[in-house]
């Protein structure tokens, strides 16, 4: 008799996470067998938006933010995609972030690493009860962050202290300029 080898199991302590996520994908049972066969699945960003930074600035922003809902670090683009729910806001700002609504969000399956060297990955995966990050409470903490990494860089190189003027304040309005609600500045 010849048995079939056995598709690798998806772990019971992420199955709520799993099917959650896989829910939002056109064909969810398609989706879960490429997860469970160690590939990536392109989950469509029609009920989901991402707020996608650089790597550094969102796990340092992701360390101030509790509660927080699914993280993605996608290594060989060296950034953090925060889910969020559909919002009419628009947030960029060149170099540092961007709010993106539409294509997709290439992941893997929560709870799991996949065995390529680079894969993205879950720094928080999601829990199976759709909770999402609050946009407003990752913009503030993305800009508490940017705000650290501006003082360190306007800091002379002796360690005097520049002082609070133009140069210090130029980089908060930068970042708050690059929020927008749809047809009203925030």
């Amino acid at each position: 008799m010849h048995v079939a080898p056995a598709q690798p199991a998806i772990p019971p302590a992420n199955t709520l996470g799993l099917r959650w996520l896989a829910g939002f994908h056109p064909d969810p049972p398609g989706c879960l067998d490429a997860w469970a066969a160690g590939g990536l699945a392109d989950i469509p960003l029609q009920h989901l938006s991402v707020v996608r930074v650089s790597a550094t600035l969102g796990i340092r922003a992701c360390r101030q933010l509790d509660p927080i809902g699914p993280v993605l670090h996608s290594v060989r683009c060296g950034v953090v995609e925060f889910v969020v729910a559909p919002t009419s806001m628009t947030w960029s700002l060149s170099g540092v972030g961007e709010l993106v609504g539409g294509g997709v969000l290439s992941c893997p399956p929560p709870g799991r690493a996949l065995p390529v060297r680079g894969a993205p990955y879950w720094l928080v995966d999601p829990d199976g009860v759709g909770r999402l990050m609050d946009i407003t409470r990752v913009i503030e903490a993305l800009h508490n962050q940017y705000q650290h990494f501006v003082r360190e860089d306007e800091r002379p190189a002796n360690g005097g202290d520049t002082g609070p003027g133009p140069r210090t304040q130029l980089p908060a309005a930068a970042f708050l300029a690059g929020v927008r609600r749809a047809g009203a500045g925030v």
